[in-house]
């Protein structure tokens, strides 16, 4: 059996039409790390029936999709992100473009496919929203991490038969295999005994078959079928750097955005929310899937870590005074942004630790309230070379 390294695969991004209904990804971002799964919850069931063992038997439970990715951030990467959890108002200029994000109460973000490339496996997400954002870094360059949903996945499918061209599905997974799959998909059927594969494009399905470009041969029942990978091709701009990120500190959100920036130390960072009611999604009657990712309510927290000196912050802390913070974070040089507007933050956290030594630090955690006179909390502006997204 080979080994598989990790660096051949890949993470591909498909904007969806229709929520849940997949989209071939043709968007590729650079990714660090991933912890999605599909988890199916299996029903250990354990009646009464004279019999010692635990567990009697295992039955299908109500599945759900979820994990977390680090990708690079970069403005055009930045854009589809912010737009599974944020809702983007009008774009507007022309290199750059300018897409700005805000919490909407009557329109949703979008919904993506995402394709993850895992050895000779591609595993596919179907319906998938962010709930959450963050950043971090590593060295000098920014990166984002998202907390996302999905709705269903495709991984991988037993045959149950072959007539010519046209492959039908066992229903042991789900009463319609192919959802996740779209026409003009590349696939591979593998033999369950010794492990060859034979390689075609989708043409058509229905919800249990898909009828494939060529015939395959010598497949039988249990033999396994699976996405395969494309060619991956990359749209991106250069990362944002931590070295031209700047956090503007002003006693409101249009003072801070052409105020002077506060050179803050590392660990400085935020993160924004837009909560499911459930992260496992709704788990209605009718299907093992999720029937919906009901969104809830957004929030905003920011992190910042500067040098003690002077007490106007510990001050603001102290009376929950208001105050507001813009984050700019540039790609190249400043004709590629993305920037964080945080209003009316009322400060939770101001420890001031004394340690032999060491510079005297005041770290404080952040959260943005409503602000009336902006009729917003929080925002975010994504300027980069991408026309629509």
């Amino acid at each position: 059996m080979p080994t598989r390294l990790a660096n051949l695969g890949y993470l591909g991004l498909g904007k969806e039409t229709t929520k849940g209904t997949a989209a071939i990804p043709s968007i590729y971002v650079p990714l660090y790390d991933d912890s999605f799964k599909t988890s199916l919850n299996l029903d250990e069931d354990n009646p009464i029936v004279g019999n010692k063992y635990e567990i009697y038997q295992a039955l299908m439970g109500a599945r759900d999709h979820q994990g977390e990715i680090t990708v690079l951030a970069e403005p055009n990467t930045a854009g589809h992100i912010l737009n599974m959890l944020m809702t983007k108002g009008t774009t507007t200029g022309a290199g750059p473009y300018t897409h700005p994000f805000t919490f909407d109460p009557t329109t949703d973000p979008k919904s993506y496919t995402i394709d993850l490339l895992k050895g000779q496996m591609i595993e596919r997400y179907i319906g998938a929203e962010a709930s959450e954002l963050g950043i971090d870094y590593d060295k000098n360059k920014m990166l984002l991490k998202v907390k996302i949903s999905a709705l269903k996945s495709f991984t991988v499918r037993e045959i149950a038969s072959v007539f010519t061209n046209v492959v039908t599905f066992k229903t042991n997974y789900d009463a319609s295999p192919t959802d996740g799959l779209v026409a003009t998909d590349t696939v591979r059927i593998m033999k369950a005994s010794d492990g060859t594969t034979q390689d075609f494009t989708v043409t058509s399905i229905t919800a249990t078959t898909a009828t494939l470009s060529g015939s395959p041969t010598g497949i039988v029942a249990g033999d396994l079928f699976f996405l395969r990978a494309q060619t991956p091709s990359y749209t991106l701009r250069n990362p944002f750097l931590w070295a031209k990120s700047e956090f503007r500190f002003g006693a409101t959100a249009a003072a801070a955005l052409s105020a002077t920036q506060t050179r803050m130390e590392d660990g400085s960072k935020w993160s924004i929310m837009h909560k499911f009611a459930n992260d496992e999604g709704e788990k209605r009657s009718g299907a093992f899937d999720p029937a919906a990712l009901a969104r809830t309510q957004g929030r905003a927290e920011l992190e910042t870590k500067i040098f003690f000196d002077t007490v106007n912050e510990f001050n603001r802390y102290m009376t929950a005074a208001k105050g507001s913070y813009v984050v700019r974070h540039y790609s190249e040089d400043t004709t590629y942004e993305m920037r964080v507007t945080l209003n009316n933050l009322k400060i939770t956290e101001s420890p001031i630790a004394l340690k032999s030594g060491e510079i005297l630090f005041q770290e404080q955690k952040q959260i943005a309230t409503y602000d009336t006179a902006d009729a917003q909390a929080v925002s975010v502006t994504i300027l980069n070379n991408l026309s629509t997204i």
